[in-house]
């Protein structure tokens, strides 16, 4: 492959569910047909992180009887013939990724900062409000995570009805581990290193998603991060300018549609250099060998 030492380029994926396999297959292609080595995979939440099949939530199992490979994330944190044909190829790019509303919770919460979630140490999880910095040794790309969705509602409002709902939607956050509290965004990434790219599983509040999160869109402005990725929504937005003036994209699902083709804004490339960052969506137009990747026959594209 052509060298490219004046940047970097991460494959950027939404939810992806449990497919895994799916999300590699995609880096791989993308680096076999663009002769450039992948600096890194970024996910932003509901990975499908649930180790214990036994332990899925009602969703999951629900979507794993129509699509096995919602249940993918349990044969890469072990060691199985199919993590072995991903993960331990010598050019296995890592993935950092964040926790989402669909994941098992007690697993996730047993990690206490990045860190490495199997035996090949290529799946890193980033515990909410931690940063890990990559490249070290040559120009420094540092990746904070936010995962979790927020409260039902963020608006202290005047009125009983307004009052009720807001203290039932802070309620949640006490009881229910997908949602994130107020003052846990207010005290995330309290350090002085710069955050280049910031993921948070929910998106900010922004003119291109009124339904984003107020307390996601001030910690967005605190930390003034260069590239801002979120997924959960299930819309597409961007790239476009965002809080904090960072580069923002929304992305979907990574899934396939009833024709059994891949939706489209489900991921993209983003590259840095410098002081500068672009994102690519992913579609047949830009990438024509997307027009292969189906549902019933992806996993044979890499043989």
């Amino acid at each position: 492959m052509k060298s490219d030492n004046q940047k970097y380029h991460f494959a950027v994926f939404g939810d992806i569910h449990g497919r895994i396999a799916l999300m590699y297959t995609l880096a791989f292609l993308w680096e076999n047909e663009s002769g450039i080595k992948l600096s890194g995979l970024l996910q932003v939440g509901d990975m499908g992180a649930f180790p214990n099949p036994f332990k899925l939530d009602d969703a999951t199992q629900k979507y794993a009887q129509i699509d096995p490979d919602e249940l993918g994330f349990h044969k890469f944190c072990t060691q199985t013939e199919e993590s072995e044909f991903y993960l331990a190829r010598q050019n296995t790019p890592n993935t950092y990724f964040i926790r989402g509303n669909h994941e098992d919770f007690d697993y996730l919460g047993s990690f206490s900062m990045p860190e490495s979630v199997v035996p090949v140490q290529r799946l890193h999880f980033i515990p909410d409000g931690q940063q890990i910095t990559l490249f070290k040794h040559s120009e420094r790309i540092t990746i904070g995570g936010f995962g979790g969705i927020p409260p039902s509602t963020e608006h202290r409002a005047r009125g009983k009805k307004a009052r009720q709902k807001y203290r039932k939607g802070h309620r949640q956050v006490n009881i229910d581990r997908r949602f994130f509290s107020e003052l846990k965004a207010k005290s995330a990434f309290n350090q002085s290193e710069k955050i280049d790219i910031l993921m948070t599983h929910a998106g900010p509040q922004c003119p291109d998603l009124q339904s984003g999160s107020i307390y996601l869109t001030e910690l967005a402005k605190r930390i003034r991060p260069k590239v801002h990725l979120f997924g959960h929504h299930h819309q597409v937005i961007g790239p476009c300018q965002g809080p904090g003036n960072s580069l923002l994209v929304g992305l979907e699902h990574l899934d396939f549609n009833k024709k059994g083709e891949l939706k489209e804004g489900a991921w993209g490339i983003l590259t840095l250099s410098g002081d500068s960052a672009n994102f690519t969506f992913s579609s047949p137009k830009n990438f024509p060998f997307l027009k292969t990747v189906k549902r019933e026959t992806y996993r044979s594209l890499l043989n």
